[in-house]
């Protein structure tokens, strides 16, 4: 499941001064589809499994991509005032408004979702998006309760002009029951969660022959028809996802963030952030190689407590990695013995600067929070926090598309192409992915003790909630 890919091929497709980069993209995504699964949850606007075009791609039948998309920045460019109105209609008054801590219990709010769905009924909006939680930032075991409570901030939220569903405040997208399922169901079976985007050998191997009769001197319109040619040679990419249903909400925000990393670096779509420029624009050329770049978690320290009841997360959730590698007369790739500086750069320079990305496009905060989910599965299923409170979760483990519904599943998408004016160089995209290894997260990301008692004084107020009949399952 790694990630992008270029290959960089020195050429002499230059006339007089005039040469150029080019920059094949390879690469799939798709927050929006039809739901061909069974569920209702739909029939409300505020599910996002049902909408067309929800500030993504189409993904029609067959599985191709198609419809490409702007991206749309966040809260700065909304509408406010439709967004509180939507809100304010669809949601009830004590969830939206915005809380610093609010508080889930996983255990009621499963029981919840069994209790609707005895009634056969479609969950509402409130529990398909968790209470318009936007992140995950404390998970407190209350042994009292025979509980498991995640805390973070929250917000009222509703759908933006892009049919996505975002916090009316802060415009990210708050975190979504059917990715706390699957993020459950994979930790459940120990699996890695990605998806990755591949040419095909065959195809590569034609390109690379395509490349080697044509490698001469010539105009810019013969190179630029030689750059179209190549990305028909290169065809169709197969998409393959990992670890979730492939057609689940949390497989297409895997392969849409990848989509949307392309984009960005191939220069096809603005970062927004000044200091992200695309990786196009500081290419200087270097030889036969491709780069590949992919997501992975990024978690600082987890603070915990002596009896290790309390966990807090931090940390920016993602960074972006990087590696060089060969690609053969056959179309196979291997790994080159160094990375060249510029991609190196160009990895950093995302991964610092991911956060304030993260606010700004809907589609990178959508992965931070399925990686918070996933890490909080796997967290739980390493400490035995459920064996310890005896909760089974049997509902969140067991497939169900009421819970999980699916729609077309992302399989290939068309190459599209990008160049521009620099040096004797061509490049071009060759796959791409995201792979979150929850397990090796919490394996590697140091757990220290929390030194000045705050997070066993938030554990104390969260056990001693107001005791209520039937009992709620999220407060402030």
């Amino acid at each position: 499941m790694k990630g992008l890919s270029l290959i960089s091929i020195h050429t002499t497709l230059f006339h007089s001064a005039l040469s150029f980069i080019l920059l094949l993209s390879f690469c799939t995504a798709g927050f929006a589809q039809t739901n061909n699964g069974g569920n209702n949850n739909g029939g409300n606007n505020q599910n996002g499994n049902n909408q067309q075009n929800a500030g993504g791609i189409t993904i029609d039948a067959d599985g191709v991509i198609t419809a490409p998309f702007r991206v749309t920045q966040n809260s700065s460019q909304l509408n406010q005032r439709r967004l509180q109105a939507l809100a304010a209609e669809a949601l009830p008054a004590d969830v939206n408004h915005k809380s610093e801590l609010r508080k889930i219990s996983l255990v009621e709010l499963e029981k919840v979702c069994q209790e609707w769905k005895a009634k056969n009924e479609p969950l509402p909006p409130e529990i398909l998006y968790l209470a318009g939680l936007t992140r995950i930032d404390y998970l407190f075991v209350d042994r009292e309760h025979n509980d498991l409570i995640i805390a973070g901030p929250a917000e009222g939220f509703a759908a933006n002009a892009q049919n996505r569903i975002v916090g009316v405040e802060s415009g990210r997208p708050p975190l979504r029951l059917d990715d706390l399922v699957v993020a459950f169901q994979s930790q459940d079976r120990g699996l890695i969660t990605g998806c990755s985007f591949d040419a095909k050998p065959d195809n590569l191997a034609k390109m690379n022959e395509y490349i080697r009769r044509t490698n001469n001197a010539s105009s810019a319109a013969t190179a630029t028809v030689r750059f179209k040619t190549m990305a028909q040679i290169l065809g169709m990419q197969d998409v393959s996802v990992t670890g979730v249903p492939a057609g689940s909400h949390y497989a297409r925000i895997l392969v849409e963030a990848d989509y949307m990393l392309k984009r960005i670096s191939i220069g096809l779509e603005p970062s927004g952030i000044r200091e992200i420029k695309s990786h196009l624009a500081t290419l200087r050329g270097g030889g036969n190689s491709t780069q590949r770049w992919w997501f992975t978690p990024l978690y600082d320290a987890f603070t915990t407590t002596v009896d290790r009841d309390a966990f807090q997360f931090s940390g920016q959730r993602l960074q972006m990695m990087s590696q060089e590698e060969f690609v053969n007369s056959a179309g196979q790739r291997t790994d080159a013995a160094q990375t060249r500086v510029s991609t190196t750069k160009y990895a950093q320079q995302f991964t610092k600067h991911f956060a304030k990305l993260a606010d700004l496009h809907p589609t990178f905060a959508e992965l931070q929070s399925i990686t918070d989910l996933t890490v909080l599965a796997a967290l739980i299923r390493r400490e035995r926090l459920d064996e310890q409170i005896d909760w089974r979760h049997s509902l969140f483990s067991s497939v169900s598309n009421y819970l999980v519904p699916e729609g077309n599943i992302p399989k290939q998408v068309p190459t599209a192409m990008n160049y521009k004016k620099a040096g004797r160089l061509m490049i071009c995209l060759v796959g791409g992915g995201v792979t979150i290894n929850a397990r090796k997260v919490l394996k590697q990301t140091e757990f220290q003790l929390s030194r000045d008692m705050s997070l066993e004084e938030k554990l104390s107020t969260v056990s001693k909630r107001e005791s209520q009949q039937p009992a709620r399952w999220w407060w402030d």
